[in-house]
């Protein structure tokens, strides 16, 4: 699901080392990686968001069908930095099915 994106006129390439190190900045587990598209992957106990470009040309905050209390973390923090659209409720993204 998608819970919200992230708004810039940089291109994600760009922006991509400047995220990664204002994730973690804060958060400890953290997994990254620039393969065409970019993510950075969070994780907490059981929780795992990603931040990714996989389905749209700007940074994407994706969680689970329930989100949780990581994802509502991450969008808290990014909106301290970086113009952020939340969705409520979240989007399908485009390989879930509804």
């Amino acid at each position: 699901m998608i819970f919200a994106e992230i708004h810039t006129d940089r291109s994600y390439y760009e922006l991509y080392p400047e995220l990664l190190s204002y994730i973690t900045e804060t958060y400890s587990n953290v997994e990254s990686g620039v393969q065409g598209d970019a993510y950075i992957w969070i994780f907490l106990n059981d929780e795992k968001v990603a931040l990714d470009t996989f389905s749209s040309m700007q940074f994407q905050v994706k969680a689970g069908r329930n989100g949780g209390v990581l994802v509502e973390s991450v969008i808290n923090y990014l909106k301290k930095k970086y113009s952020i659209s939340a969705y409520n409720p979240p989007l399908f993204d485009p390989h879930e099915s509804v």
